[in-house]
Formats: structure tokens, sequence, C-alpha cells
């Protein structure tokens, strides 16, 4: 080949070498704009968003339940998507830049020189996708997060494969890397929801009280439709006092806790009038 013509071909191929790279640019872009849609369609052909949570019972909640964790994953296999085509266009543009062997010499520098740095953003990738496999918690879940400084309650708003989005009480947006999510309390998730009451007693009676809340603790569940069984009563002191403190504790049916509460202590507020014993003002 003539010298002239390597050089048409050269002044050709680098022009057409940016083309190629912008066009895999501009297909990573759209294949982002677009990975919400792909997600549904890979959950869709997978099946894998439709088994109801444990957390509700009734059709339509677990219709609701099934729908959240569809948005869970879906958002989550939406960043994976444009997290890979993201890469794989960096990786092919800088493949027609150089060689296959500068490649890796340089991915690997850059792997050393950049590891301990990344770490953080490496290990919130790696949580991420582990919560494609685990179901800790769907988009709509009353959570907290327990962390070193603080503690955080809010609903998950939104999800990505790095990041969790919670709107706290407060209305603020709260960004929580995936990392950080090592103790998770979900208070959308669980078959009861614990209610306590604080009956408080003259000490004289305190006998005569804690066996009447014991035996109505069995008849209760009959007379109360959100106690799911038996309670439980224990003695809160150990000394002895002019007042003694009982405390009752319930279970109820999920999201009904303050309405269970209300009920027991009307109950027990009449049941220990009947008996002829005084509540502790």
């Amino acid at each position: 080949m003539s010298p002239q013509l390597e050089k048409v071909l050269s002044f050709i191929r680098v022009p057409l070498e940016i083309v190629v790279i912008i066009v895999a640019f501009i297909a990573a872009l759209i294949i982002i704009r677009l990975s919400f849609r792909f997600a549904g369609w890979l959950i869709d052909a997978a099946n894998v968003a439709t088994v109801p949570q444990p957390k509700r019972s009734s059709g339509s909640e677990s219709e609701i339940a099934a729908s959240a964790r569809r948005t869970t994953l879906q958002q989550l296999v939406a960043s994976l998507i444009g997290f890979t085509a993201f890469t794989t266009a960096i990786l092919f543009a800088l493949s027609h830049v150089m060689s296959l062997s500068s490649l890796a010499l340089i991915a690997t520098v850059l792997a050393n020189a950049f590891g301990f740095a990344a770490r953080d953003y490496v290990g919130d990738l790696l949580n991420g996708i582990s919560n494609l496999f685990e179901d800790r918690f769907d988009v709509g879940d009353n959570v907290e997060i327990v962390r070193l400084e603080d503690e955080l309650r809010g609903v998950i708003e939104n999800v990505n494969i790095r990041t969790i989005g919670i709107r706290t009480r407060g209305g603020e947006l709260v960004i929580v890397p995936q990392g950080q999510v090592r103790i998770l309390k979900n208070f959308t998730r669980g078959a009861f929801t614990g209610t306590d009451v604080t009956v408080a007693v003259p000490a004289v009676n305190l006998a005569a009280a804690m066996q009447l809340l014991i035996d109505l603790g069995l008849e209760a569940p009959n007379l109360l439709t959100d106690l799911t069984e038996p309670w439980r009563v224990i003695s809160q002191e150990g000394e002895v006092n002019a007042v003694s403190e009982l405390a009752i504790y319930a279970k109820a049916a999920y999201g009904r806790g303050a309405n269970l509460r209300l009920e027991i202590m009307s109950l027990v507020q009449q049941r220990l009038e009947a008996a002829g014993i005084p509540l502790a003002g």
C-alpha cells in the first residue's frame, strides 16, 4: 500500500472512529433513557415481581405489596442497565483510541490507583446488587436505618443500584448510599404490630390486679378483634412502693396497634372497676 493511500485511509479512519464513538454514546444514552422500560420487560419475562409479601393478608393489600416490590426491582434493574450501558460505551470508546494491551495496562493502573478511594462506591454498588435478590424493603415502605451517627426514619421514595431516597417526616428527601444500609428496621413488614399499655394500681392491690389481667388476657382475643393472641403481663418494678405498675404487651393485627391500645385501656379500666380495684393517679 502506497504511503499516499495510507495517509488518505488514516485521514478517513479518524473521523469515522469519532463518529462510531459518538454513536456508541448516543446508543448508551438511549438505553439509559429507556432503562426503566427495559427493566419492566425483563421483570415480566422473569415473572419475579408478582409474589405477595407476608406483610399484608387481604387480596387488595397483596396486590399493593406486589406492585411495590415490582417498582423497587424495576428501579434497581433500570439503574443496573444504565450503569452497564455507560461503562460499556466508555470501554468501547477507549478500545478505538488505544490498543487492547494498552487499555488493559491503563485499567490495571487505574484500578490500583483508585481502588482504595473507590471502595465505598464499589461497596454501594455491590450492596445495591444484593438487594436485587434480597427482599429487605420496597418503595413505599416505612423504614428506619440505624447508622453510626444517627437513626434515619422515613418512607422509601426511590431506589437505584447505588442509593436509596428516603422522605423523612420533616419532608426532606435524604439520599442514603446502599452501603450504609446495614441495620434496617422495616415497620411495614410483619404479621403483627406490637403495642403496650401500662396500668398503675395501688401496691396493696398488685397481686389481685395482676391475676385479673392475666385471666383477662386469655379471654381478650374473643373480645377484641384486633388482638391476635393473649397478651402478656409483667410487673415493671421490683421495689415496694405505694404505687405499682403493670405492663401489658399485646400483638395487634398489622397496622392496628394504636386502635388496639385504646380498646385494651377501655377493657382493663372496666374490669378493674368491676373488681373494685382502683387505678392509681
